[in-house]
């Protein structure tokens, strides 16, 4: 939280609003978040600060939210890491498979925490549905990322269908080194969370020239752009069909690959670094 204006006086006081994801989703939290952003929101003065956001949906639901004048919101969207990008070089990619336990077969990819905002029971549920309709189908399903909390329900499916034994990776947390390629190798890249402050995974899938499944709501339609394609995060035949879409067509694959390398360009952290510095210097010259 910001430092108490007692304490500030004078000085400008700029906060940067990631998301307002404590209160949106607040069943999804613990206590302990929900009272610390709370504690954060207070702290905020409407006549003496002013925020940064990293997404223009973000700025919409901090405002609608907290009623704070939009005027002194500021957008200063992210960008991926330098690091992620294309990995031309087969063999690297089929190294880089095998460290991390992942048979060199086609494979869809998601990466995230494993918690319940990042819609993964639906997730499985349309692929192990695509599955059944397709059992000819070769395709794995490569789940990256740490534990997280409130997935007992996610792992139990998991654990209690046969077809998703044989079918689905969990990878645990894999080394930045290893994730372009993992990024590269995939078929596609599915993102179906239900809300994101700005969504970085599907731009370091973007960046490595996979195409991408996302949804069509909070601030990622903003970073993905016409380059992927955009789903209901609630609509299971959608999912199944994009999916189905990308295996199948490989122009398909083709088009979106060079799609999301060009949209990706369109974000650098030194674009973000220098509309932060001037949202800093409007602070400073208008206290």
């Amino acid at each position: 939280e910001l430092p108490s204006i007692d304490l500030t006086k004078q000085l400008a006081r700029v906060m940067t609003i990631h998301d307002i994801i404590p209160i949106l989703y607040s069943e999804h939290m613990t206590d302990k978040i929900k009272g610390e952003f709370q504690r954060t929101i207070e702290s905020i003065n409407h006549q003496k600060d002013w925020i940064i956001c990293n997404s223009e949906n973000t700025k919409n639901d901090f405002c609608a939210y907290t009623h704070f004048p939009k005027e002194k919101v500021f957008v200063t969207p992210f960008a991926a890491d330098d690091k992620f990008r294309e990995i031309k070089d087969r063999s690297a990619v089929d190294a880089a498979l095998q460290r991390s336990g992942i048979p060199c077969s086609p494979y869809i990819l998601s990466l995230c925490t494993l918690e319940p905002r990042k819609n993964l029971e639906f997730l499985v549920s349309g692929f192990q549905k695509l599955l059944v309709e397709q059992p000819d189908l070769d395709l794995n399903f490569v789940l990256v990322g740490g534990v997280g909390w409130k997935n007992k329900r996610l792992l139990k499916i998991l654990e209690s269908s046969k077809i998703l034994k044989s079918k689905v990776i969990l990878t645990g947390y894999i080394p930045d080194k290893d994730l372009s390629a993992i990024y590269t190798g995939a078929t596609a890249f599915i993102y179906p969370s239900l809300y994101e402050g700005f969504g970085l995974p599907p731009l370091e899938a973007m960046q490595c020239g996979t195409p991408v499944i996302t949804s069509n709501v909070s601030s990622l339609p903003e970073v993905v752009g016409d380059a992927g394609i955009m789903i209901n995060p609630t609509d299971e035949d959608g999912l199944c069909q994009g999916i189905l879409n990308l295996v199948q067509d490989s122009n398909l694959r083709a088009e979106l690959s060079q799609k999301s390398l060009t949209r990706a360009q369109q974000f650098s952290w030194a674009k973000c670094a220098e509309q932060t510095i001037e949202v800093y210097n409007i602070a400073a010259n208008n206290r």
